[in-house]
């Protein structure tokens, strides 16, 4: 049954977002009375009937729909460094959802190549892994964020940085699965030292998640894999 996103489901007639009804109509050439699945992001999973079909839109009567329990007790916070080809960032992002996590922040440092996010493209990418993935709930994507901005947030009590040093513990041996957590991941050429000091000042504990210099992007789905594998049950 193909699965989409519609963020005002509610019960009886439901109409899909206008990329939605698109890909309902002209991609899949979906016809009335055709079943589909529905996905609000928030918990929400229905299942619904076609029962009106046109170029411009795509009207769903809901048949039946049930409220799914969160995934996670402990939250997911992923804060990475924005990279400086941005598909990279988005495959970063529809891995990351794919596989388990609460919150994305672009992050904005000293060393990140690229001045400015697109969120609208990020979102779409995090929609399309919710549904390729069959999850009910979808990340939060935030936009591009100054490092310094994000440490003044009320964060979890676990944080972390990858920080590529002597003194830096193995990410496996801290992390507690049943507490949220925040890992902040630094861009090409890492956090500054100024950076490093002022995440430590903020409560974050630098760590490595291996011997091997990762990319901004695999050091971020390796933590979140990590953590996302290691919940509770």
């Amino acid at each position: 049954m193909h699965l989409f996103f519609c963020p005002d489901l509610e019960t009886g007639l439901v109409n899909l977002p206008e990329e939605e009804a698109h890909h309902a109509t002209q991609v899949l050439r979906l016809g009335v009375g055709q079943r589909i699945g529905l996905l609000n992001g928030r918990g929400t999973r229905a299942e619904a009937e076609l029962v009106d079909v046109s170029r411009k839109r795509c009207v769903a009567m809901v048949l039946e729909s049930a409220e799914l329990g969160v995934e996670r007790n402990a939250r997911i916070h992923l804060a990475v460094a924005h990279t400086k080809q941005a598909d990279r960032f988005e495959w970063m992002v529809e891995k990351a959802v794919e596989i388990g996590v609460d919150r994305i922040t672009p992050l904005a440092t000293t060393r990140t190549e690229r001045a400015r996010s697109r969120i609208d493209r990020l979102e779409r990418v995090a929609i399309s892994a919710m549904k390729q993935s069959q999850r009910a709930w979808l990340p939060q994507i935030d936009p591009l964020t100054p490092l310094s901005d994000l440490l003044t947030e009320a964060l979890p009590q676990q944080r972390f940085f990858g920080w590529l040093a002597e003194h830096s513990l193995p990410f496996r041996d801290i992390y507690e699965p049943g507490s949220s957590a925040l890992v902040l991941i630094g861009p090409e050429g890492d956090f500054t030292a100024a950076e490093a000091e002022q995440m430590r000042a903020h409560g974050a504990m630098a760590v490595t998640l291996g011997g091997a210099r990762l990319r901004t992007e695999t050091a971020a789905i390796a933590a979140c894999a990590w953590m996302s594998l290691h919940q509770p049950g």
